[in-house]
């Protein structure tokens, strides 16, 4: 990896702990929705742009990061509107009463 590969998957990572977060918040207490919505908006779309910009650059690790990128939106996607869908994390945790 490069120095730009490198800032953006420490990026992504940071991104990804942040959507994590902000599910679980919202989960353990719904009414944060309308308080975090637009920033879930904003690092949903630094997500997407960072990994189009990592497929453009460097397919390999986009292609490594995709999972995690696909849990960061869903972990967003609920943060934002709740529809049911959830990622693998937020649902095991949903499942399990935690």
């Amino acid at each position: 990896m490069n120095e730009k590969t490198d800032h953006l998957v420490e990026e992504l990572d940071t991104i990804n702990k942040q959507a994590f977060r902000m599910a679980v918040s919202v989960h353990k207490n719904s009414s944060l929705r309308s308080q975090l919505d637009e920033e879930a908006h904003l690092l949903q779309k630094r997500l997407l742009d960072i990994s189009e910009e990592l497929e453009r650059i460097d397919p390999d690790t986009e292609k490594r990061w995709s999972h995690l990128i696909s849990e960061s939106v869903l972990d967003l996607n609920f943060v934002m509107a709740e529809k049911g869908i959830t990622g693998l994390r937020l649902g095991d945790m949903i499942m399990w009463g935690k």
